[in-house]
């Protein structure tokens, strides 16, 4: 039996919400949309199925209703089955609970689930990062390697806004010689992509461990104290991928992918499924001016738009001016309307002749169903 076939995948939806507070107020990071049509989650459960990995776990703690709604019973990615399929766990340590938050409290609290499992590998993944990494490639490795934990990484320089929520290894051969957390050496480092696969039973020790002791940081508690005890090893991606650390980046790992070469960075390893909407193509009237723009179905474009990312359903009214803008699903830009570096949240309408103007670096936000 091949490795991916061992797995249990888990997912932690709310790890880094507070790197982009102005859209995570309302739903988990996991829901955050990108990319004209997905949602981030998509990735992950997208490479996961790839990797045929079909027992999956959603573990949520706040803010799960935009969550649920988006992935539903797991139809989309053909895991809405009896046996394994997509199971969101109720939310953890809400107020008046002891539960501990972040990664461990949400394995404390389906560590029964886990012990249950049919499996002999479990894959841990928030979902901070974009990417297209082959997890059957990252399975097969850690089998072969003998490893009790891999942790996957990219050489890259962390924005400034990453440095109070990193993971950044020394390897050696392989094999992780020291993990430092939260790093702020500014040079190109090996940092933690947040997907670790690790063995089920020593998962399930420390998860006990952990508990036991009050211990409350898997990063900390089971990572960086497991160097030199567990034979920890790294898995070094060298594809595409994006790391969201605050709105900045979120705004410009969207317009990356007007590139062509980032959308087959992105798109060509595998097919990324998301939540069907029965929309009709987009429509561009006589006269619509678009150039360099990534336009999701149901869009109605009548004015001009330019080096934008268009969620589904969004409509641009006649003479209006759209330029580098991520404007997500159902938002309206009236007749006559200019917009510029700004990123609209769904639902949003920005009235006829109005004015947003932004900067790349400082890009105007306007909260969901907000009326300009």
């Amino acid at each position: 039996m091949a490795a991916k076939d061992k797995a249990l995948g888990i997912i932690f939806p709310n790890m880094h919400d507070e790197a982009i507070p102005e859209l995570t107020r309302i739903r988990t990071m996991a829901s955050v949309p990108f990319g004209g049509r997905y949602r981030m989650i998509d990735f992950t459960l997208s490479g996961f199925v790839a990797a045929g990995i079909d027992n999956i776990c959603v573990v949520p703690r706040t803010s799960y209703v935009s969550l649920m709604d988006h992935v539903g019973s797991g139809k989309e990615w053909d895991l809405a089955r009896k046996n394994g399929g997509l199971k969101i766990f109720p939310p953890y340590g809400e107020a008046g609970t002891k539960a501990k938050y972040g990664k461990q409290g949400a394995l404390e609290a389906i560590v029964e689930y886990i012990e249950d499992a049919a499996c002999k590998y479990v894959v841990l993944a928030d979902c901070g990062v974009v990417s297209a990494l082959d997890y059957a490639d990252v399975l097969e490795k850690h089998e072969e390697s003998g490893a009790d934990i891999t942790v996957v990484y990219k050489k890259e320089h962390l924005d400034e806004t990453a440095k109070t929520d990193n993971v950044v290894l020394d390897v050696r051969n392989g094999k992780v010689c020291e993990i430092l957390i939260n790093d702020v050496t500014d040079k190109v480092r090996n940092c933690g992509m947040w997907v670790y696969v690790i063995n089920k039973d020593i998962l399930v020790n420390k998860i006990h461990e952990c508990e036991a002791k009050g211990l409350s940081e898997f990063e900390r508690d089971v990572l960086q104290a497991g160097v030199g005890t567990l034979e920890i090893r790294g898995y070094e991606y060298t594809g595409y991928s994006r790391r969201i650390t605050n709105l900045k980046s979120f705004f410009e790992a969207n317009l990356d992918l007007i590139s062509k070469e980032s959308l087959k960075g992105l798109f060509s390893a595998y097919p990324i499924y998301t939540k069907i909407r029965d929309d009709a193509p987009v429509r561009y009237t006589i006269g619509s001016k678009v150039k360099n723009t990534v336009a999701g179905d149901g869009c109605f474009i009548e004015g001009n738009v330019e080096g934008s990312v268009l969620f589904r359903g969004v409509k641009v009214g006649k003479d209006a001016v759209v330029k580098n803008c991520v404007l997500m699903q159902d938002s309206v830009i009236e007749d006559g309307a200019v917009v510029e570096n700004v990123i609209c949240d769904k639902k949003v309408v920005v009235t006829a002749g109005q004015k947003l103007i932004g900067t790349s670096t400082h890009p105007v936000y306007v909260e969901k169903s907000a009326k300009v």
